[in-house]
């Protein structure tokens, strides 16, 4: 297969710059939209926007990574919400349809029955989690594919993704407690991307498949890791109990797809 040109939306998020480096490390073309950077700075929301771009990248793939994705953000405007996530997956599922590659989440899981495999229905907690879930649906459709990401880390100068969170706080001094009860298989944001990326140029891929990482840990649990690998000092974090009734206790995945690396030697870089 020659190279091939893959838009990756969203691409100035935690995830979005991951995986336009994969991209190119898989030996293809990138192009990429954000609102803040890119091929197009543009509000893929704004009217006539997809049809835009689409014409003017010409992209023969996409990996699909923009989205409201904060909790808080979704529970305030579910409209926002359903409109980022659901509406925006769809209009590029309906110009790509199995060429489009779409980034849902472990949250569309309500956490009662876990470990979730890949044909697990989902049953979302929160406004995130459903409107994924109404993502995924929408793609699916007509035709697309969807990747079920669980909790992301590695380094980002931005602070963003569960070990750069955790070595800001260290940074800043500023105490930070860490749930005990609610456990995730946690990934690397590189080797999603190059899985990501190796699905995507795959015409025969899974519509929907899933990229655990290598353990079940606790948030609790990921950060002695981090300190322990790193010689980092644990005590700056506080171990506490998640009450909170829109975040599922247990949303670990399976899949087919299993990671490479151990979860230890992922630390080591991040």
């Amino acid at each position: 297969m020659g190279a091939l040109r893959i838009l990756v939306t969203g691409s100035e998020g935690f995830l979005g710059s991951y995986a336009a480096a994969a991209v190119t490390a898989a030996g293809h073309e990138v192009v990429k939209t954000s609102r803040s950077g890119g091929d197009a700075a543009v509000d893929l929301i704004a009217p006539g926007m997809v049809a835009a771009v689409v014409e003017g990248l010409r992209p023969d793939l996409v990996i699909h990574l923009a989205a409201l994705s904060r909790m808080s953000a979704c529970e305030r405007d579910r409209p926002a919400a359903a409109r980022a996530n659901a509406w925006l997956s769809e209009q590029f599922a309906r110009r790509f349809g199995a060429r489009l590659l779409m980034a849902s989440t472990d949250l569309v899981f309500d956490g009662r029955s876990a470990p979730y495999d890949e044909d697990a229905a989902p049953s979302p907690l929160s406004v995130y989690g459903a409107t994924k879930a109404e993502a995924e649906e929408r793609v699916r459709g007509h035709g697309g594919r969807v990747v079920r990401l669980p909790l992301l880390f590695g380094p980002d100068d931005r602070g963003r993704g569960a070990t750069a969170a955790l070595r800001r706080a260290l940074s800043a001094q500023a105490p930070m407690g860490l749930f005990t009860n609610e456990y995730r298989t946690p990934l690397h944001a590189a080797d999603a991307a190059a899985a990501m990326v190796a699905a995507v140029v795959d015409p025969d891929g899974p519509n929907v498949f899933h990229l655990p990482g290598p353990e079940r840990v606790s948030r609790w649990e990921l950060a002695q890791r981090l300190c322990a690998g790193h010689g980092l000092p644990i005590d700056a974090f506080e171990p506490v109990e998640c009450h909170d009734p829109l975040r599922p206790r247990d949303v670990s995945l399976l899949g087919g797809w299993r990671a490479e690396r151990s979860l230890d030697a992922m630390l080591l870089e991040s």
